[in-house]
């Protein structure tokens, strides 16, 4: 494949009142993407529990989700007025949305992974793309143990793999356990490295995946501060420039219903990049949300061929500066045999 068109998505967080009400939600944001061509679509971490409220019916799920429907832009005079009323009832009763989920995953856990398996894998097949899914709080399908993971679904809607997140943010340790590795994802459109959240600030991290024959990096977060956010954000771009490969980020914004204690809305600039050198301003930007906190879609074009040629000037470069270890055998050869795995698709270091 010589071109690739992606779209990042940047959603808001909501408590939709049904599966459907999710669904064309969802369907709205895909068929921007369409529009743009895009044949790789990415979404962020944790949009995915919005597939929990439909399932939570007692009642003070109920009123936390009269009351979002309430705050939401094209709410009605009666739905705003229903959903202050709903807000100020959960809060004398104590609702809380977290709670909520991790009660879920305690009862009916297999039935939250399998909404998850129809929801995204139908959307996969019915625009023909290739998703990364919204991570969430789910069932490990390899082992039933409760995990922040992602799922990537094909053309077909066919389970390509998951992967969960190993760096848990303090938020996560009541709800999840941690995973146990990162692994690259076999898809048509290439090979994807997913990671989650705090896994993207560490360098091992993208060199493993790059070892193990990545050519695109994702970071899937849902940032609770702009701290975070820049930090993961500055992680991500190092992973890119890193490596040599291509790379986008996806993140939730909009009211935060799953933090213990304050709850600061989360925030985040969805992106795409590339290697500087590929980039109209040399920053490893080609195109990035302008607000943090405004839904949206974001969607540029990777030529892989330009990234080749790349990756020749850098290895002819490093050979010429140093003509003595030109000959050696590489961290990439010596700690990855092609035997077993394939070397990275970036520079290798000396």
């Amino acid at each position: 494949m010589d071109r690739l068109t992606i779209a990042s998505m940047q959603i808001r967080m909501r408590l939709p009142q049904t599966r459907e009400d999710y669904l064309t939600d969802l369907r709205r944001f895909l068929r921007v993407a369409e529009t743009k061509n895009a044949r790789l679509v990415l979404f962020p971490e944790l949009a995915a529990v919005m597939l929990a409220p439909p399932m939570l019916d007692d009642t003070r799920s109920n009123l936390l989700k009269r009351a979002d429907q309430g705050r939401r832009k094209n709410a009605s005079i009666w739905q705003r007025l229903t959903g202050s009323l709903a807000s100020s009832a959960a809060s004398l009763l104590k609702a809380d949305f977290r709670t909520g989920i991790a009660s879920l995953l305690d009862v009916t856990g297999r039935d939250l992974w399998q909404a998850y398996v129809e929801v995204f894998g139908g959307l996969a097949r019915e625009f023909s793309m290739t998703i990364v899914a919204p991570s969430a709080y789910l069932p490990d399908p390899a082992d039933g143990v409760v995990r922040n993971m992602t799922a990537v679904f094909g053309v077909n809607g066919e389970l390509l793999g998951v992967q969960s997140k190993v760096v848990l943010h303090p938020e996560d340790v009541d709800l999840a356990q941690p995973g146990a590795t990162w692994e690259v994802i076999h898809t048509e459109v290439g090979r994807i490295g997913v990671m989650i959240g705090s896994d993207v600030l560490y360098p091992e991290v993208g060199r493993l995946l790059a070892y193990q024959g990545a050519e695109i990096l994702v970071s899937l977060a849902a940032c609770p501060n702009p701290v975070l956010y820049n930090k993961l954000r500055a992680g991500i771009l190092a992973r890119m420039q890193d490596n040599q490969l291509f790379a986008a980020a996806s993140y939730l914004v909009g009211d935060n219903q799953l933090s213990r204690g304050l709850r600061e809305p989360f925030v985040g600039k969805s992106a795409i990049f590339a290697p500087q050198e590929l980039t109209p301003r040399f920053n490893g930007v080609m195109v990035e949300m302008g607000s943090l906190r405004s839904e949206g879609v974001v969607a540029a074009e990777w030529d892989f061929v330009a990234l080749k040629r790349l990756w020749g000037d850098v290895r002819y470069a490093r050979s010429t500066a140093d003509p003595a270890g030109a000959g050696r055998p590489s961290v990439g050869q010596t700690l990855c045999p092609v035997t077993e795995s394939p070397a990275p698709r970036g520079p290798r270091p000396n």
